[in-house]
């Protein structure tokens, strides 16, 4: 696969403008068939602009990338973890269509009230809080509006870059073809809310029989099959603050949480079996 600026796709174009105006030479070369050298990184806020402006897809790749201090040091580390608060919200609009395109009967008729406003969004949905007719509190997991056809469109790129890169000596210390096959299977896998439904389900049922520790410390959400499909997940709706915003306020306590989660994951992996490449939320209560 050859990238050049007379002989490209109106993405790959796209790409190749991206990386000019953020001034990232090794990329530029790269894309575009000249010599190459060692890879040259930009910086970490730049690294995470050209992401962002490549879209949801190149956000979840930093995402990624945010994983594996094998790779990058820490400062770029850092930069990566806290990619997801900069993904931009889709409006109102565009989610209340998903939402009504996917479930069966009017949204009036299943839901008191759907706020407008996200709670979070990130590279593949975005989260809005709602209360069902019967007053229970959900959340719903709204898929980004057009992302399956971005993602289709970039996994194609994506491979054609990483068999450019594995020329380089770069690609000669890591296999990054095999990288970019599972970053992008891992992407197609979470492109249907049904497969992390399940997931979510199975991890509920297996942790709650579970003697390592007092089930009300660990709550996995309940998921609502009857409203879920392929692009809107629906379950429930759990108060709480990411781990690592949470106020906690003695060692001891921290001494437990880590020795839930701990528990959890070893019973997962190593007694169940049990191991998946979606995120699962949770909530900790110590």
């Amino acid at each position: 696969m050859v990238f050049s600026l007379t002989q490209s796709s109106s993405r790959q174009r796209e790409i190749i403008e991206i990386v000019f105006s953020n001034g990232w030479d090794f990329m530029k070369s790269l894309l575009t068939g000249g010599k190459t050298g060692k890879p040259q990184i930009p910086p970490p806020e730049v690294l995470c602009n050209i992401l962002v402006e490549l879209g949801p897809f190149y956000v979840k790749l930093g995402q990624l990338l945010s994983t594996r201090p094998d790779l990058l040091p820490p400062k770029y580390i850092d930069a990566l973890t806290a990619l997801q608060a900069t993904v931009p919200t889709v409006p109102w609009f565009e989610i209340e269509l998903t939402i009504r395109n996917e479930l069966t009967r009017p949204i009036e008729e299943i839901f008191q009230e759907i706020d407008p406003n996200p709670i979070a969004a990130g590279s593949i949905a975005q989260v809005h809080r709602a209360v069902l007719r019967d007053g229970k509190a959900v959340a719903l997991k709204v898929q980004r509006p057009g992302i399956d056809t971005i993602v289709a469109q970039d996994i194609v790129l994506i491979k054609g870059i990483a068999e450019l890169a594995a020329l380089t000596d770069f690609g000669q210390d890591y296999d990054v073809v095999a990288l970019a096959k599972d970053f992008t299977k891992a992407v197609q896998a979470e492109l249907d809310f049904r497969t992390e439904a399940g997931y979510t389900d199975q991890l509920r049922r297996n942790l709650a029989k579970s003697r390592w520790f007092d089930q009300q410390n660990l709550v996995i959400p309940e998921i609502n099959w009857d409203l879920t499909s392929k692009k809107l997940l629906v379950m429930e709706w759990l108060d709480g603050k990411p781990l690592l915003q949470a106020d906690v306020p003695s060692k001891k306590q921290t001494q437990a949480i880590t020795t839930i989660l701990f528990r959890a994951f070893f019973q997962q992996i190593f007694v169940d079996g049990f191991s998946m490449r979606i995120p699962i939320p949770a909530i900790f209560s110590i």
